[in-house]
């Protein structure tokens, strides 16, 4: 009888042990971290995307501008100052072609990195807040049992 009893006892600890007594339902999940939360990840990629497009057309951009700046140089005397060449760029419209233009692309491009800016870190700020929240409803919970 006292095997009998050992070998019950045996099998109840292993059964135990290896967490098949029986399926238990999960009480309380912890929160997904942040790098773990496709939603997150995925917008995050989005907006790395969105930067790397826009500072391909600002790079490109300033090649041009920068070509231009190089031709009014060479068109002023060496000791030109910077405010001598912008205005050079500025009110000669027919000897450098695009300047206003590409003046006003980089502006937009800009502007609209900074907007992309903003919108990630309130994307960013957004999701810490609930991150926060999961976890403290967690802790409120009891966290996992």
């Amino acid at each position: 009888m006292t095997t009998m009893r050992l070998a019950a006892a045996a099998l109840a600890l292993s059964a135990l042990f290896c967490g098949c007594e029986k399926e238990r339902k999960p009480e309380a999940s912890a929160p997904v971290p942040r790098m773990k939360d496709p939603a997150y990840t995925n917008a995050l990629k989005q907006v790395q995307v969105k930067r790397k497009a826009v500072a391909t057309s600002r790079r490109e951009i300033v090649e041009q501008m920068e070509k231009l700046v190089a031709r009014a140089r060479k068109a002023l005397p060496a000791d030109a100052t910077e405010e001598q060449i912008r205005n050079e760029l500025l009110n000669n419209p027919r000897k450098y072609p695009g300047w206003s233009a590409l003046s006003r692309a980089l502006r937009e491009l800009n502007a609209s990195a900074e907007n992309e800016l903003q919108e990630a870190r309130r994307l960013v700020a957004s999701r810490i807040r609930k991150e926060m929240k999961e976890q403290e409803d967690f802790s409120k919970r009891g966290g996992a049992k």
